[in-house]
């Protein structure tokens, strides 16, 4: 019982989002593990789109991970900071990681909608990045001014 009560506190500022992250984590692995194992084991440009969704899948987990790690009671601390910054990074490698394994490919690189969605994902990157450092900042300024927020 001490572990949903202290679940409960951390969580109850931000209502049914965990829930839904969890739901969303867990049906989008069920859903497309067996498809891109498929992928990964065919040969040719099927194997570089089963790593590119290989990556993509990745990006998404450590997002939604990384949401269920913040701590709603403290939200403007160091910690939501790093957890920010350690998304943003690890999404763009994750994204260069699929523009290399995109432009492998011949009919992958001709493609938009391949060269959309990459920059799509490593922008999202770029602006956990961004706001981790407005956290940052924020925690600096309180800290200095001894603010109680």
């Amino acid at each position: 019982m001490k572990i949903f009560k202290k679940l409960y506190q951390r969580y109850k500022d931000m209502g049914s989002l965990p829930w839904i992250v969890c739901i969303v984590l867990l049906s989008v692995i069920a859903y497309y593990t067996v498809p891109v194992i498929g992928l990964i084991q065919a040969g040719g440009d099927e194997r570089l789109l089963g790593w590119a969704y290989v990556c993509n899948l990745l990006a998404l987990v450590v997002l939604c991970v990384n949401i269920l790690r913040l701590d709603c009671r403290n939200l403007l601390s160091h910690k939501t900071a790093n957890l920010l910054d350690f998304s943003g990074y690890l999404i763009i490698l994750l994204m260069l990681i699929r523009n290399g394994i995109v432009r492998e490919s011949d009919s992958l690189s001709d493609s938009w909608n391949y060269s959309l969605d990459w920059m799509t994902i490593l922008l999202f990157g770029f602006l956990l990045q961004f706001v981790g450092k407005i956290v940052r900042r924020a925690v600096k300024l309180k800290e200095e001014q001894d603010l109680t927020i």
